[in-house]
């Protein structure tokens, strides 16, 4: 992950500048460019489950109740 927002959903549940999102709801992020596609059926509000590897090697894995994004 290039950098999470402060006070971002993602960063409450524990992401961090250096981690690596390997899976949303059990659906493996292949790229980062995959990742938009993964969270596209979702809504903000919705919580996801995502799991990833962090700075040291080690998997975590917390439910991200998603929130708006800014406009494409």
């Amino acid at each position: 992950m290039a950098g999470v927002i402060t006070g971002s959903p993602a960063q409450v549940a524990g992401l961090a500048a250096g981690d690596v999102i390997n899976s949303v709801n059990g659906h493996t992020v292949g790229s980062a460019d995959a990742l938009p596609g993964l969270l596209e059926p979702f809504h903000p509000a919705d919580t996801v489950t995502v799991s990833w590897t962090n700075s040291l090697g080690q998997t975590e894995t917390a439910g991200v109740q998603l929130s708006s994004g800014p406009p494409r």
